[in-house]
């Protein structure tokens, strides 16, 4: 099994998240827009590096564009800008890249993998694995508290109604986010395959995030092995 968690916007709440993980002998994956045209505050050059040097940093456009929004010109200058602008921070070459809002189409993945990353990370949740195509990386869990309207859409919505029905069950019967994550896990255990945790660090006083995100930790060490807390970049399955 593979435990990886990866969390996006790179709000400066994410050293508050970086350090929980870090307590609790985990790594995050954080995802990282340069700005926010939407307004909300960013991590400066510094807190960046605080991320880097305890997790893994990666891309998230250069202002938080959802690139379903915008034609393909722009849309391939936010993706190349955004890694440019975040190496040239960090100091070093930047491999994963995750889709604003999860909004992209197969142009823009092509553009994600002409622009020299590894892998991309969707929004697609209910997965115990890595995927087949590195550019439309799933998830298993958003930490956050979905109605079983919203996972049910998002099953229907992301194809593979199959293999992710017993997750997709689960939701619908264990509609307690940390019950559900619990459960999630074991069964990622069970089948050997990978949990993937992501979310927001600013939703989480929305609906006492932290706490939840705390317990899970706790119940998540006694089930994990050091060797199988990674990153994101790490999770991918060898080539």
């Amino acid at each position: 099994m593979l435990f990886t968690t990866s969390w996006d916007d790179g709000h400066p709440l994410d050293l508050r998240l970086a350090d929980l993980l870090n307590r609790h002998g985990f790594r995050g994956t954080f995802y990282v827009p340069c700005t926010n045209h939407r307004g909300m505050p960013v991590l400066p050059v510094s807190g960046l590096r605080e991320l880097d040097a305890i997790g893994e940093v990666g891309s998230h456009t250069l202002d938080h564009c959802y690139l379903t929004t915008v034609n393909s010109a722009i849309a391939r200058q936010q993706i190349h800008d955004g890694r440019v602008a975040l190496e040239d921070a960090l100091g070093h070459s930047v491999e994963g890249f995750c889709y604003p809002g999860g909004k992209f189409r197969p142009e823009h993945r092509t553009m994600v993998e002409s622009e020299g990353f590894k892998y991309a990370r969707t929004v697609k949740n209910l997965v115990l694995d890595v995927g087949v195509n590195p550019f439309e990386r799933p998830t298993t869990l958003q930490l956050y508290p979905h109605s079983r309207a919203v996972y049910l859409r998002n099953w229907v919505r992301h194809g593979q109604r199959w293999q992710r029905m017993p997750l997709a069950a689960s939701a619908c019967t264990k509609p307690a986010l940390l019950s559900l994550m619990k459960t999630s896990l074991l069964r990622a255990k069970m089948t050997q395959g990978t949990f993937h945790l992501w979310g927001h660090s600013w939703e989480l006083d929305t609906f006492g995030g932290w706490a939840i995100l705390d317990e899970f930790l706790a119940f998540a060490t006694d089930h994990v092995e050091m060797c199988e807390r990674v990153t994101n970049n790490q999770a991918l399955a060898p080539a």
